[in-house]
Order: C-alpha cells, then sequence, then structure tokens
C-alpha cells in the first residue's frame, strides 16, 4: 500500500489505460462505422415519434456524426498518450530530485 495518496492526473498509469480505451475505441467504431449508422438511423427514427423535437433522420444526416466520432477518436488516444509520457517523466524527474535530496 502506497504511503502517500497518488494524484490521478499525474499517475501515468490513468492515462495509459485511457489511451488504451481510446484505441480500442476508435478501431471499434472505424470498423464498425457502417453498422453504427444504420443503428444511429434506425435510434433516430424510433425516438422521432416518441420524443417531440427529434427528427426523421436519414443516412445522409448520420453519417457526418458518425465520421466526426471516428476522426474524433484517434487524435484523443494520442493526447491521452502524450500526457500519460509527460505525466510518467515528471514523476521520474521528481522522484530523482527527491533521491538526490537525500
Amino acid at each position: 500500500m502506497p504511503s502517500a495518496p497518488r494524484w490521478f492526473p499525474g499517475d501515468w498509469q490513468v492515462w495509459h489505460a485511457a489511451t488504451l480505451v481510446s484505441l480500442a475505441t476508435w478501431v471499434l467504431v472505424y470498423t464498425n462505422r457502417f453498422w453504427l449508422m444504420s443503428r444511429l438511423q434506425a435510434l433516430a427514427w424510433s425516438l422521432h415519434g416518441t420524443v417531440p423535437g427529434v427528427p426523421q433522420a436519414g443516412l445522409d444526416q448520420v453519417r457526418p456524426v458518425v465520421e466526426a466520432l471516428v476522426a474524433m477518436w484517434f487524435p484523443a488516444a494520442l493526447c491521452t498518450f502524450f500526457i500519460g509520457f509527460f505525466a510518467f517523466h515528471a514523476e521520474a524527474e521528481r522522484r530523482r530530485a527527491a533521491d538526490e535530496e537525500r
């Protein structure tokens, strides 16, 4: 058990897990984007009659949403990787400086 509580934004394991989840999400969305488009269209059609303000959506209206999701997730995975990389090195530098002071 650690002697001091860990600060999660500075903990590289959290960022590593977020990177893996982002990459897995991107791969799933990228490989299943046509299935996702049809499911979102079906959802919009089913909500059209029950929720006010939800329009009937065709594939041409759903496609930009899915394409934006695909385009967004890969940069999100890269950002979480680089934040984790810098968090790891900042923590290592802090520990090295603390060891030198002893």
